[in-house]
């Protein structure tokens, strides 16, 4: 994971919000589409949880808005909120077996503390080579792990194969030398990026790691 910035939301989303009645599962087409494009333009196109790369259509069925905080648990007004609101992938919801749902759709409506909005619950996450992600909170690991299911082997091998593909392209270009300056270089490329490369969240934890 890494931090999603919010920037200013949907003016028809604010419109809406102002009706008598309001109520998330009513939005009319036309504000569910605004709302889910601009989650997706702020998040690089990439699901706010394993960071794989969701499509750019809207009313996809492989892309869902989420509540941080679960609809069934929250007030109305919370649930028409847009800092409330992340655009994640279908984590396979549906296929029928739970080992193998991750995000949103393993997750259902249990609370999570770890937050893609706060830097604070991601600062202690962190990745192995062999793709894993992990946490120095015991809470949050458990939540990667048991709630969202970021570990299952698909995530982990995509994982693994982005940080691979990335540092073949550096050693082409430092088969000897030191990669320090484009590590710094590819570091700033990908945090500034509009559309994110898949599992960006690996690939800036080894960068940080090669230029401090």
């Amino acid at each position: 994971m890494i931090e999603i910035k919010k920037g200013k939301e949907p003016s028809k989303l604010i419109a809406y919000r102002k009706k008598k009645y309001a109520a998330y599962g009513d939005m009319p087409k036309d504000v569910h589409d605004a709302v889910l494009e601009s989650l997706m333009q702020e998040q690089g196109y990439l699901c706010a949880y394993c960071m794989c790369q969701i499509p750019q259509k809207k009313r996809n069925p492989s892309v869902t808005i989420e509540h941080w905080e679960p609809q069934s648990k929250t007030s109305n007004d919370k649930v028409l909120d847009y800092r409330n609101m992340l655009a994640v992938c279908n984590g396979n919801r549906g296929c029928g077996f739970e080992k193998y749902m991750t995000c949103d759709a393993r997750r259902q409506n249990k609370a999570l503390t770890v937050n893609p909005l706060s830097a604070l619950t991601l600062s202690s996450i962190k990745y192995t080579a062999d793709g894993s992600i992990k946490s120095d909170n015991p809470s949050i690991d458990g939540e990667l792990n048991d709630i969202l299911n970021l570990n299952c082997e698909r995530l982990v091998e995509n994982r693994k194969s982005a940080l691979q593909t990335m540092l073949i392209g550096i050693k082409k270009k430092h088969p000897t030398g030191d990669i320090g300056l484009t590590c710094e270089r590819l570091l700033t490329q990908y945090q500034s990026q509009s559309k994110k490369l898949p599992y960006m969240g690996i690939l800036i934890w080894w960068l940080q790691k090669h230029t401090k």
